[in-house]
């Protein structure tokens, strides 16, 4: 019992992503967005991954909100100071609203 698995883990790719494929998914979702069905997507995209992945993958590094890096000493100073007194989980846009909530825990552990 319980639930089914969401992709076939003996056809999947797993590890690190590829530069082609970080542009296979990022043009397949600006060009026909995710439907709300990220299980389907990597299919549809002609990707071998699991669509946890790519959902994961889209939401965390490859949506064009995302700041990759260009933080001002002011935020650069803000983040590093939550990040001393309160740890990871809560740095976020909590106190930074202008940018996406993992945005800085990510480039904290970068």
């Amino acid at each position: 019992m319980g639930r089914a698995p969401c992709c076939d883990k003996a056809n999947v790719k797993r590890g690190p992503w590829s530069p082609e494929e970080d542009i296979t998914l990022r043009n397949y979702v600006e060009r026909y967005g995710t439907g709300g069905n990220w299980i389907a997507l990597p299919h549809k995209a002609g990707l071998k991954r699991c669509g946890k992945s790519c959902r994961l993958r889209w939401l965390n590094y490859l949506r064009p909100d995302i700041k990759h890096g260009g933080f001002t000493e002011e935020e650069d100073s803000i983040i590093c100071t939550l990040y001393k007194n309160i740890g990871s989980r809560q740095v976020n846009s909590t106190f930074l609203p202008e940018e996406p909530s993992n945005t800085y825990i990510y480039i904290y552990k970068a």
